[in-house]
């Protein structure tokens, strides 16, 4: 049987799984952005979508990658932030690139899944995710994220990295989502574990590192685009790498 390398080649991934000591904290993960590449999926499963659609979009093709993305986030904040439901979230989001606030439901509800379904297909785990989690192998890993739980879970499992995790948080499941600290609460919560015992790494200063702090957890930033030397305004580790996570949790936390 042929080994699997880690991305750099540099040891089997069976290996690093005896490469880590356990710890005592519960840690979790963000998805999109940590663990899966959510913005190469949803950009080229835009363009799916405007090439569906070109006629009705009043955009151009290269524009609509960027139209699409501050659609998405501007109505999914407002599903996070319990203001709509998951359905109206991804309806308005349809009218507003088609820039028609009138369009029915049920169309609104197509379209959406010509690009759904690209997205699903489309979606990859980075490559330093399988080795970082081979390398936590016996430790108490867990998921809070903003994402829909069966799409999320379908993300996971599709990468390989699913069974990796024994409590999984999603903000349908509380009503809320990032950064609102009753994700996080949830999370502790179902791991039987005080906040002050768990760590949170995530992408987004705000939703990830600000709001995790706040809510009592350890946080440590996942910056992967590595941009100005940001002042944190809380105490966070910052790490351009799931590579590098383990040496911050050796210094962060005590070992078993």
């Amino acid at each position: 049987m042929d080994e699997k390398l880690s991305p750099e080649g540099t040891a089997p991934i069976d290996d690093l799984r005896d490469a880590h000591p356990n710890f005592d904290s519960m840690i979790f993960f963000d998805i999109d952005a940590t663990l899966i590449d959510h913005a190469s999926a949803s950009a080229a499963a835009s363009l799916q979508l405007f090439d569906h659609f070109s006629r009705e979009i009043p955009c151009s093709r290269k524009e609509f990658p960027r139209v699409w993305e501050t659609a998405l986030m501007k109505h999914f904040n407002r599903f996070c932030r319990g203001e709509i439901s998951l359905f109206d979230q991804r309806r308005a989001r349809i009218r507003d690139v088609f820039a028609n606030p009138a369009l029915a439901e049920e169309e609104c509800d197509a379209r959406y899944r010509v690009f759904i379904q690209h997205y699903e297909s489309l979606t990859q785990p980075f490559d330093d995710a399988a080795p970082c989690l081979a390398r936590l192998e016996g430790n108490r890993l867990g998921i809070i994220s903003n994402g829909v739980r069966e799409q999320q879970i379908g993300k996971l499992r599709r990468a390989g990295l699913l069974h990796h995790f024994s409590v999984m948080v999603f903000s349908e499941d509380v009503g809320l989502g990032k950064p609102a600290g009753k994700i996080f609460v949830e999370a502790c919560r179902l791991s039987g574990d005080e906040p002050a015992n768990c760590v949170h790494i995530g992408d987004d200063l705000t939703a990830d590192v600000y709001a995790s702090n706040t809510a009592g957890l350890t946080p440590i930033w996942l910056d992967r685009i590595v941009g100005p030397n940001t002042q944190l305004q809380v105490p966070a580790a910052r790490i351009a790498s799931l590579n590098d996570l383990n040496a911050v949790l050796d210094t962060k936390l005590c070992c078993a």
